[in-house]
């Protein structure tokens, strides 16, 4: 198996060549950073540091976020626990090994995966190693916690399903993956007994969660084309779960709406996206792979707006709250659209080293995490 980074991919099918691509090579110049009148003023809460954050490495670590805390991680495996309003550092933990996948958090864990292929949980309480257990390969995507089920996906195309109070594992799915796709994983969500997942086959699988058993596997779209490299299908990005739906899409594919009681495909149409989507108010944002920004209506998919002044800079999956649509960049801007418009109302800079991973909104705040290991949360104080 052959895995791409996001850029060398695009470099790579933008120039139309399957040999000899360059990570170097500038296929899509980035747009400059648009100019505009802010309407709304935001508040930094507070902001701290994560030990090296990605170190280099096209990572997708981001923050989790329960009622009282957050959990954050680096790369070289620093795991800290801070209270939400005020940042306080209410423990950290020093790792001796290298973290890919995280953070999960819930039911008295925080759940991490290591380059190793392992899957480690600590105490929430006071960060203490529980257990350690080796899975079938590296661990890119964030863990789900569970009540029963602690479920992490593996790069080769499998879900492991383990024991909450011993790592013990309890079953696994396995699906066939292409030889080539990109390097990364959506992220398993459990929804009490339903377990979702997406795999760089393009697909989207619907398990029961406490036997594994398959609910519905639905192809979101299907790969076209003669080399491996037009075939590239991956669903990577992140998917969304608003009610019964869940709306997902995949690179080269389909932005779809699926019924999850029944895996109906509900709407589709076609875009391409690595990134993901996300959903409010009956609109659904995606960031497509070249970074313009859509918003979709939830029930059909018919287009609302398009944002394209932003073309090329790499964004973040969307995160969709209040009258905002938020994402990041590669230059480590966080930029704040009107939910109805896509007009720009904000702009703050987070991280020199960029942003990959999206923003997470809790109560009123949102949180944002850098490719450097800087954190920070922001508050709206004016609309």
């Amino acid at each position: 198996m052959i895995k791409l980074t996001r850029q060398l991919a695009l470099a790579c099918i933008f120039a139309l060549a399957a040999v000899g691509c360059s990570d170097d090579e500038d296929v899509l110049p980035p747009a400059p950073l648009p100019d505009f009148d802010p309407t709304v003023q935001l508040e930094e809460v507070w902001d701290t540091s994560v030990g090296d954050g990605l170190d280099g490495n096209f990572l997708m670590l981001q923050p989790a976020v329960t009622e009282q805390a957050l959990y954050a991680a680096s790369h070289d495996g620093e795991v800290l626990k801070l209270a939400l309003s005020s940042g306080k550092e209410l423990w950290e933990q020093e790792l001796d090994f290298s973290i890919t996948g995280g953070v999960g958090a819930g039911y008295g864990l925080v759940v991490l995966g290591s380059s190793n292929g392992e899957a480690i949980a600590l105490s929430e309480k006071d960060g203490a190693v529980l257990w350690k257990v080796q899975l079938s390969g590296q661990v890119l995507a964030t863990p789900a916690v569970g009540a029963t089920r602690v479920i992490v996906q593996t790069m080769d195309g499998r879900l492991h399903a383990l024991n909450p109070e011993t790592g013990a594992v309890l079953w696994v799915y396995d699906t066939a993956i292409p030889v080539l796709t990109l390097r990364g994983s959506s992220h398993p969500v459990i929804l009490g007994n339903v377990t979702l997942a997406g795999f760089s086959n393009g697909k989207l699988v619907a398990l029961d969660t406490e036997s594994g058993f398959v609910g519905w596997e639905k192809p979101v779209s299907e790969p076209k084309g003669r080399s491996e490299l037009e075939r590239l299908n991956d669903l990577d990005g992140r998917f969304w779960v608003t009610r019964n739906i869940v709306y997902a899409t995949t690179y080269q594919g389909n932005v779809v709406a699926i019924d999850i009681s029944s895996g109906r495909i509900l709407w589709a149409r076609e875009m391409s996206s690595f990134a993901g989507v996300s959903e409010f108010l009956g609109q659904v944002a995606i960031v497509d792979d070249e970074s313009n920004i859509y918003v979709l209506d939830a029930v059909n998919g018919s287009e609302n707006w398009k944002q394209d002044k932003l073309r090329g800079r790499n964004l973040t999956a969307p995160t969709a709250w209040d009258r905002f649509i938020i994402v990041g960049d590669f230059e480590g801007y966080l930029h704040w659209l009107n939910y109805r418009t896509g007009e720009f109302v904000a702009r703050v800079k987070v991280d020199g080293d960029g942003l990959w991973a999206p923003p997470v909104v809790k109560n009123d705040m949102v949180f944002v995490q850098g490719n450097s290991g800087e954190l920070a949360a922001y508050k709206v104080i004016t609309k």
